[in-house]
């Protein structure tokens, strides 16, 4: 019995063995898969190359009113003017660019130019030949560029590059005329740095052209009064109907009596004779400053004339510049206002002392006072206001 236990015991633990020895030599389970890992992030682009800035030319090439290709400084701090016109367009535009006048302030004008300006070197018109050039004058203020403002024709384009040849300085030329200033306020400004200056006098001019030409375009022709101008010693000496100066009387829808086949012409206008001025017998009769205005009355020869019999003859306001011409420049630009609401006050009725003030602001940056003002059309608004019946 015990013997039989004891096998029985044996053969278990031989069985319990064997099972063991299978376990162990049995093939072990798969492991999890590991996580992926995580994709790599695309790489950053590469940086653009900065763009290479070229410095900004010192000068370029500027086109003037002629067609000439002329190189001008970007920046023009030193301009030496070529006559009248330019005279009063760049100081209007910036007048601390100018040094030099070819000609100086009068001294009418002086009153309305700051005096920093009155006595910078004087040398003259380089044009037509004239006599009074004074080159080293020139050469001496050490312009950067000449301006010459007004018209042209093929020779005087010619003179200017002889000049600029002959100066080594630039030299240009700025078309302008009545209808051609606003244009030509636009380009100096442009020019000399100053775009906003030049629009605002630009918008002044076309705002008072266009005004005038609708109230003008309202004046009957039966209605349209004949004008005659009178200068120098006699009053004889004269401005033409269709030219240069007579452009703001026809503008604003009066008619100059004098025609150029009904005169002896000169340069500027003509003369006639006082049998011609009696025929013609005009409505108005405008005097230039210095001339016969303050004895007319007492000449029995004018006296015979309607515009002295109806005291419809005046005297044309000439500070800083003639209001009408002379020169026939942007100064005549109040002239159109003051002589359209002289002689047609119902139809271009503006208040005139407002607007006396307010050109010589804007154009002069000078301040009237009223009795500056007063003084200024005491000759002509105000004596026309005068001859008024009381309301």
């Amino acid at each position: 019995m015990n013997k039989n236990w004891r096998a029985c015991i044996c053969l278990a633990l031989c069985l319990a063995l064997t099972l063991a020895l299978a376990g162990c030599g049995a093939a072990p389970s798969a492991a999890a898969p590991e996580p992926a890992a995580p994709a790599a992030e695309p790489a950053a682009p590469a940086p653009e190359p900065e763009p290479t800035v070229e410095p900004e030319s010192e000068t370029y090439v500027f086109t003037d009113s002629t067609g000439r290709e002329v190189e001008l400084p970007r920046n023009i701090t030193r301009v030496a003017s070529g006559g009248p016109l330019a005279n009063i367009m760049i100081y209007a535009v910036k007048p601390e660019v100018i040094v030099g006048w070819s000609s100086s302030p009068s001294k009418l004008a002086q009153k309305y130019i700051g005096e920093a300006y009155w006595d910078l070197p004087e040398y003259g018109k380089f044009y037509d030949n004239a006599e009074d050039f004074n080159r080293e004058a020139l050469m001496a203020s050490a312009p950067e560029v000449i301006i010459d403002v007004g018209e042209w024709d093929e020779e005087y384009k010619a003179d200017l590059d002889t000049l600029q040849e002959q100066l080594g300085i630039p030299v240009i030329l700025v078309e302008a005329n009545l209808e051609q200033n606003p244009a030509a306020y636009r380009t100096i400004g442009s020019l000399l740095g100053e775009p906003a200056r030049g629009e605002a006098l630009a918008s002044y001019c076309e705002t008072v052209l266009a005004d005038a030409k609708e109230k003008a375009a309202s004046i009957p022709e039966a209605k349209r009064k004949t004008v005659y101008y009178g200068e120098k010693d006699t009053g004889l000496s004269t401005i033409l109907s269709g030219t240069i100066h007579s452009q703001i009387y026809e503008l604003v829808g009066a008619k100059i009596v004098v025609e150029t086949g009904n005169a002896q012409v000169q340069q500027g206008g003509g003369t006639i004779s006082m049998e011609q001025l009696l025929a013609w017998d005009p409505d108005v009769i405008m005097f230039a400053q210095g001339s016969i205005y303050a004895t007319v009355a007492e000449d029995t020869s004018w006296a015979a004339l309607n515009a002295i019999k109806n005291d419809t003859y005046y005297e044309i306001p000439t500070e800083p510049y003639n209001w009408l011409g002379r020169p026939p420049g942007p100064n005549r630009m109040i002239g159109v206002r003051w002589l359209g609401n002289l002689l047609y006050p119902e139809v271009f009725d503006y208040d005139i002392e407002k607007e006396v003030k307010d050109f010589f602001s804007l154009f002069y940056r000078y301040e009237l006072t009223d009795a500056e003002v007063q003084s200024l059309l005491g000759n002509s608004t105000l004596k026309a206001a005068a001859l008024q019946p009381a309301a």
